[in-house]
């Protein structure tokens, strides 16, 4: 990174963004690991169950439009260490406040929190290099972030199955605090723009659009996908979006950068990141409790199990960045959703045969792959728009990606708990690995036919 470090990103800056990147992920990565237990241990039914998983998620998708906007204005910096403060506040709420309720509530701030640290890092990073360097030096940043697929799983099942899963959340705050003090003193503040009016109705409108349609998915296993309340609060959460986005468009300090996806790349790469996030997070929650449920491993041993999956994900995700320099993010990027598309078809032919040493090569396979899915995309982004509107951008993205990760969430789990009242069986997880191969080729096919290069 000598060359990079040159371009004005010094390792310190580089450490924070990749560490808060990691942080993120960190909220997400331990959830499936844990879940069981916290089911086991608090007597949830199944419907509290998958709020354990969703309320994180559903929060990040409502804060992570606020994030890069003010980045871009008052400093990724800035942003940076309040939100990490805001997602040690969370998680420790998680870790002490006793009973479903404040789990609940905890899991909502920390999702808060970890919502802004995507958007931020990633523009604080593209913002301190020159365009030959940035995909090398977002390569490096997703390669420290990308470490947490490999350590929070089995850490996560080391600390619940040695203290209590109360324990993760503990560390969780611990780890956001010191970045949060790290950042402070050691990264200097870059703002890049003038502050703008924040468009407080934008954000009321997209927060009571996005609850509805997500909160409708999230009941649809206890309500039913055909029921009139779910129908009805889905139809009207997506009514809101769209009127929220009209709204944009003609806002002069808009919330979210709608006009932005007038571009042609950026909408492929918004429809390509929706579909990577949907099948990475349903793979990370649903694989470590398919591990749990179908082969029986308790919370540590389904972690470990996990670890090849992502073990060659930092070294691959360096190499990436360097080819995107090259050759542009079309490529790459088509190749890793094919290459996902196939390892979840294989998870799903294989499911029933219960046995992990046929599921390995589809595990390896998919850690590769979602190397060129992001990194690639995420240098595309950062090359389409200017320097003032890629936190604005990356907001934009990540809205739509945690969007698509609470989908993937919530449209897996209400295929694995198709028979409400039982354990998920070896079918009911390979038929969700089948519909994350779909969606894996959905976004290959984005990416064919929206970007340049």
């Amino acid at each position: 990174m000598s060359q990079s470090t040159a371009q004005g990103l010094s390792r310190w800056a580089l450490w924070f963004g990749g560490l808060s990147f990691f942080a993120c992920y960190l909220g997400q990565t331990v959830l499936g690991v844990i879940q069981p237990t916290v089911v086991a241990d608090l007597g949830l039914t199944e419907s509290e169950g998958q709020w354990v998983v969703n309320a994180f998620f559903l929060a990040m998708a409502l804060f992570a439009a606020p994030g890069g906007r003010l980045g871009d204005y008052y400093g990724h910096r800035e942003v940076l260490v309040i939100a990490l403060c805001v997602f040690a506040v969370g998680s420790g709420v998680a870790a002490l406040v006793p009973g479903f309720v404040g789990l609940i509530a905890g899991l909502s701030i920390a999702g808060m929190g970890a919502a802004t640290l995507y958007p931020s890092s990633a523009a604080m990073i593209a913002n301190r290099v020159s365009l030959a360097h940035r995909g090398r030096a977002l390569g490096a940043y997703t390669a420290i972030g990308a470490s947490v697929f490999i350590l929070g799983p089995p850490l996560a099942g080391l600390l619940t199955e040695a203290i209590e899963w109360r324990a993760v959340f503990a560390f969780q705050a611990v780890v956001g605090a010191g970045l949060a003090a790290v950042g402070w003193l050691r990264v200097d503040n870059r703002p890049v723009g003038e502050p703008q009016p924040f468009d407080w109705a934008g954000l009321g409108v997209l927060f009571v659009g996005l609850t509805a349609a997500l909160v409708a998915l999230m009941q649809a296993l206890v309500w039913g996908w055909d029921a009139a309340p779910t129908v009805l609060l889905f139809l009207a959460g997506v009514g809101v979006i769209a009127a929220f986005a009209v709204l944009e468009l003609r806002s002069s300090s808009p919330l979210l950068q709608v006009g932005l996806l007038r571009n042609r790349a950026l909408v492929g790469i918004v429809l390509a990141m929706f579909a990577a996030q949907f099948v990475l997070n349903g793979f990370l929650i649903y694989i470590a409790t398919y591990f749990q449920h179908v082969l029986d491993y308790g919370p540590l041993l389904a972690a470990v199990a996990l670890v090849p999956a992502f073990v060659l994900n930092p070294v691959v995700t360096i190499g990436v960045g360097r080819l995107t320099d090259r050759v542009g993010p079309r490529r790459p990027a088509i190749v890793g959703y094919l290459a996902a598309a196939l390892a979840f078809a294989w998870l799903g032919v294989f499911a029933d045969d219960d046995s992990y040493w046929l599921l390995l090569p589809a595990l390896v396979l998919l850690g590769v792959a979602i190397a060129p899915m992001f990194t690639s995309l995420l240098t595309g982004l950062s090359n389409e728009v200017e320097a003032s509107e890629r936190g604005e951008a990356n907001a934009l993205v990540l809205t739509v990606r945690w969007v698509g990760a609470a989908a993937g969430t919530m449209v897996l789990g209400v295929v694995v708990h198709a028979e409400p009242g039982a354990t998920p069986d070896a079918a009911a997880y390979g038929a969700a690995f089948a519909v994350a191969a779909g969606m894996a080729l959905a976004g290959a096919l984005a990416c064919a036919a929206l970007l340049r290069r």
